[in-house]
């Protein structure tokens, strides 16, 4: 968020002070709010601080309740591995468009540092793959919320300590 918010306050600076801004100043915060909108659900779920229609689950009992939550949870596995999915095809299909706002400066940078390489972040491959990457995040932090709920159900074998 700090990143985004400076990067937008410096380009309204330039641009209302100077008359110009940073080409690459309007995309890039975009790209940086998708990237921290997949971690954000993914630290959300994980936290089990995410929306839920609790006036439905709420007057439930408590056992029945744990139940519906760790089938939630498996549904989320399955929803996080296909957005992941979902991503990496978009990746492969159109991962190689140039960001209109960022492939100048990239250029720009590879040609001043020699590492030709850095031209990779002016196309679209690190940026679709926030979806890929979030969709896995989902998937783990569900699979672990849901292996959490499944210990908390199950009765405690252990024998007392003498």
């Amino acid at each position: 968020m700090a990143g985004m918010f400076g990067i937008v306050f410096i380009n309204a600076v330039r641009r209302y002070t100077l008359g110009k801004s940073f080409e690459w100043g309007e995309e890039l915060p975009v790209y940086l709010a998708i990237y921290g909108v997949m971690f954000g659900c993914a630290l959300g779920y994980l936290q089990d601080r995410h929306v839920r229609l609790a006036i439905f689950v709420d007057p439930l009992p408590a056992q029945l309740r744990r139940w519906i939550f760790a089938g939630v949870d498996l549904v989320m596995v399955g929803a996080g591995l296909l957005l992941s999915y979902s991503g990496w095809l978009f990746v492969a299909r159109r991962g190689n468009i140039e960001s209109s706002g960022l492939i100048g400066s990239a250029k720009d940078v590879a040609g001043f540092t020699g590492i030709d390489s850095l031209v990779f972040f002016g196309q679209m491959y690190p940026w679709q793959f926030a979806l890929c990457l979030g969709g896995a995040m989902i998937a783990f932090a569900a699979l672990l919320k849901f292996f959490e709920r499944l210990t908390g159900m199950m009765p405690d074998k252990r024998e007392p300590a003498a």
